[in-house]
This record gives C-alpha cells, structure tokens and sequence, in this order.
C-alpha cells in the first residue's frame, strides 16, 4: 500500500462468498466518516470471490487493496491473524470484516470514536467491541441486539469471564496498533478464536471497551461457520446440558488459557497471570477441585443454562 497511512484500515478475510461479498463491500464504501483503507484477503476461494474482489480494487484504487498471499490459511483465524500480522503497521488502528455481514454506515466513526475513550496511552493494548443486528439471510430481522438474544453482557470484559467465555464477535471489533504487535505473527494450536485471543490479550495487557449499540446487521445463513444462538430456546438449553460437549468446551479454555500464560509470561501484571495460570490448571484437577476453583477465581459462564452446564460437566 503506497498511499498514505489510513487511521483505520479494514481487514476482510474471504473463502467462497461471492453470494454476500458486493453488499457487504458496498456497505463499507456507504461509511459516513472516510479516513479508511479496505484490505482484501481471499483463502483461495472456489467461486467468483477472486474475480468479486479484484473488480473491487480495481474501481476503488485509493481505497481498496486487494492482497494476494498465495497462501491457503483453512480457516478464519488464522487468515485474519496473517492479515493482522502483515498489515499491522500500516494503521494505528484495525478492524476485522467478514464477507456476508453488511456494515451500519456509522460504523467506523462510532467504533473509533469508542476506541479514543478506551485507548488511555497508545502505547496501551486496546480492543473494543459493540452488539450486532442479527438478520436472515435476506436481511430479515431475527433479533435486534445479538448480546441479548445470545443472553450476554458485553461490558463483562474482565480476564475472569473472558477466560471461560467470549463475549466479543470479530467482526465489530477494533484493536490498536499496540494490541497488533503483541498479538505476534502466528496463535498457539489451543487458540480457539482469533477475536477470543486478542479479547483475552487486551483485558491481561491493556483495556477493553464496548458500545452497547449494533453496527452491524449479522446475517445467519446455511454456511455460516459461527453464528447467532437463542440462548434461551429450549433446544439451546438442551444442547448445553449434553455432558460430551460441555466437558470438551470446557476443558479446551483451560487449555487456551494455559497456552496464553506461556505465551505472554512476564508481560502483564502478576495478579492477572496467576489468576490466568490458575484457570489453566483447573483440567488437571477433580471436579470438587475444579468447582472450588470456579468460585475462588470467580470463572463463571453467564446465562443460567450455561451455568448450570458447567457446575454439571465442567
């Protein structure tokens, strides 16, 4: 990229979406606030994606770059983790997009706007946040606060719930340039989501921050790879109570929490590290063990299903 440094560039990671790729970059070209550069990424998509996304930079050349790594990632994570990697430097400040998603046209004003309250020192790690508009997929309403409908609290951000939940989806998110550097180029094989991780790196290291507003309409569809759960349906509850999943859902936190304490060692502060540590432990230990160390470290699930799941199987 030969232009001058954007404040914010856009990072979107494509793999067979030609369905949804044209709105959604349209969506991004509707933004009401400018100083924004549109990074193009395709994981050797089978579909007219390529084709989709070199017209795009094509048309839009002091705005849209379309990067080519030759590279098949096989999977989210770790091609928005390559591309957070090889353009970290290129912007103080980056965001994630996904290819059927369809940007709200404030978007990136209201999420830099919050990442200015959040961020105290740029020299700080930071990540913000904001709630999703969930949509079918032709745009329907399904929910209109995804945080609600998943029964979630974004503004839980604190390593203690972080470290046995998620509650920030990729595709709203913000880091800054510090947050990029410290990530590193590559994430452990326990890493369980890149937006998890990076969550998990900003509340250790630095600050988290969110809008309790959508600024995203999240479409749900048949090849949706994460999606949108009614997590007060009874097939939700159900599903949450089933012992064989439950156990593995747990016990692969312990073990991202256990690969993020080695990987960062040393560089946050030493309460947070013993608490991480501590979590990542917890698969070593019997159940009565593991539930005294739920509430000593305070590492619980929010929703009252989740809850019970993990006094039951966790």
């Amino acid at each position: 990229m030969n232009e001058q440094n954007p404040a914010v560039l856009i990072l979107l990671a494509s793999y067979n979406g030609s369905a949804y790729l044209r709105p959604m970059i349209e969506s991004i070209l509707a933004q009401d606030w400018g100083d924004w550069r549109l990074v193009l990424s395709d994981d050797c998509s089978r579909d007219e994606s390529p084709a989709i996304l070199a017209e795009y930079a094509q048309t839009y050349p002091e705005k849209i770059t379309y990067y080519q790594s030759g590279v098949h990632f096989g999977s989210a994570q770790k091609h928005f983790m390559h591309l957070l990697s090889h353009f970290k430097g290129q912007a103080p400040y980056l965001m994630f997009c996904d290819q059927d998603d369809i940007w709200h046209s404030d978007k990136v004003r209201k999420t830099l706007a919050l990442m200015k309250k959040t961020e105290t020192d740029e020299k700080v790690p930071a990540l913000v946040h904001t709630d999703l508009r969930v949509v079918n997929g032709q745009l329907g309403e399904i929910a209109p606060s995804f945080l609600k409908y998943s029964r979630l609290d974004g503004h839980q951000t604190g390593i203690e719930q972080l470290l046995v939940q998620n509650v920030g989806t990729g595709c709203t998110v913000m880091v800054n340039q510090t947050l990029a550097e410290l990530a590193g180029d590559t994430l452990p094989e326990a890493c369980l989501m890149h937006d998890w991780w990076l969550a998990l790196l900003a509340s250790a290291c630095g600050h988290v921050g969110f809008l309790n507003e959508p600024t995203i309409d999240y479409r749900q569809h048949g090849s949706n790879t994460v999606g949108a759960k009614d997590a007060g349906s009874i097939s939700y509850v159900s599903e949450k109570l089933k012992q064989n999943k439950m156990k593995a859902a747990f016990f692969a936190t312990f073990q991202q929490a256990a690969a993020f304490a080695a990987c960062y060692h040393g560089r946050m502060p030493d309460r947070t590290e013993a608490l991480i540590r501590s979590y990542g432990t917890l698969f070593q230990k019997g159940k009565l063990a593991r539930l005294r160390g739920y509430c000593r470290g305070r590492f619980w699930k929010q929703g009252f299903s989740r809850r019970v799941g993990q006094i039951i199987w966790g």
